[in-house]
């Protein structure tokens, strides 16, 4: 780790908040610096040369000012912030949205994006499990009408799969409720990807109706827990990103796009995110070449003991580090809450 003194912990600090702010150089003659740091440009000015020398600011061509290296923002990440937490009214309105959508876990997850995403103005992501992977919640039976029947798998950790399932003889709403909570009293707690026919049978009951149907879902089952396997991605407020001044080039702004509709590569990175703390991964940290102008702030949610998931935020390597580390760390943080309170 970089050794600084207090000075030029104070040089690199500022440099890097008015960069962040301004997406402008920073000379040594900048009045937020000389009045900051108190200091002449003489001295800021050579504080800075001894920053660039190693290697946490970086000179463009073109401009006299400095900007800020990937190192030097993992400097100002590791060793500078000054951590606060989010102002009382963001607080709140993650609380109220989260809160809202609580009725079913699947919507906790998606209200926490969309006002992490919001809140953040950059673009939010939330990865759980594959639904293989993830823990039966509950099992609804909804009845469309006629011979029809929507049945609905939903999880701990928010994920959720439906299939519509056609009947010979239909069964009453009543009859419905009762196999859906009898289903989920007997299973509640299980694998998803144990969830077979046998054992749905069993959870079922006697009544050949009953068995008809636990047979159809333990079919449809059997088929597509398999094809999701892989961890679900959602994202929400790519156009927070497109507004950045790194991405109004139609190259950047097109790999970006790409990444983002992919999901894979995003994916990916995601998966090396650990299972504890607040996690910031900045420019060429990022293992895929598609991410080295971007960074990500993520931090698991959990159900009980057990990680159910990871949520977060992707910028620009210039991004507000203090406000996203902040807002991240307070959503998945209530979004813990909230899926410990369903459970």
């Amino acid at each position: 780790m970089v050794q600084l003194d207090s000075r030029k912990q104070a040089v690199l600090r500022a440099v890097v908040n008015e960069y962040v702010r301004s997406a402008e150089p920073v000379g040594s003659e900048h009045r937020a610096l000389r009045e900051g740091l108190g200091v002449s440009p003489a001295t800021i000015r050579a504080e800075m040369a001894a920053l660039e020398d190693s290697g946490l600011l970086t000179h463009p061509h073109t401009s006299a000012g400095r900007t800020p290296t990937d190192r030097g923002y993992r400097v100002y990440v590791d060793l500078l912030l000054q951590a606060g937490p989010l102002p009382a009214a963001e607080r709140q309105a993650i609380r109220r949205r989260i809160d809202h959508a609580s009725a079913e876990p699947v919507g906790a997850a998606d209200e926490a994006i969309r006002i992490l995403a919001l809140v953040t103005q950059y673009t939010s992501v939330v990865a759980a499990p594959g639904l293989q992977q993830q823990t039966f919640r509950s099992l609804h039976l909804v009845p469309l009408g006629g011979e029809r029947v929507l049945a609905v798998v939903a999880t701990d950790s928010g994920g959720f799969q439906g299939h519509m399932i056609e009947l010979p003889d239909g069964l009453e709403p009543d009859e419905l409720e009762l196999l859906s909570r009898a289903i989920t009293e007997r299973l509640q707690g299980c694998r998803v990807s144990d969830l077979t026919r046998d054992r749905l049978e069993q959870a079922a009951g006697e009544a050949s109706l009953r068995q008809r149907l636990a047979d159809a879902v333990g079919v449809w089952l059997r088929r597509n827990v398999g094809k999701a396997g892989r961890p679900q991605l959602r994202v929400e407020g790519a156009r927070h990103l497109l507004r950045e001044p790194e991405f109004r080039d139609p190259d950047a702004a097109t790999q970006l796009l790409g990444v983002l509709e992919e999901q894979s590569v995003l994916a990916e990175v995601i998966a090396s995110a650990p299972d504890e703390g607040v996690w910031v991964s900045i420019g060429a940290e990022n293992r895929r070449e598609e991410l080295r102008g971007c960074s990500l702030v993520m931090a698991a949610y959990r159900v009980g003991d057990q990680p159910a998931g990871t949520v977060g935020i992707m910028g620009p390597t210039r991004m507000r580090y203090r406000h996203a580390v902040a807002a991240v760390q307070y959503v998945a943080g209530r979004l813990t809450e909230t899926l410990r309170a369903l459970g």
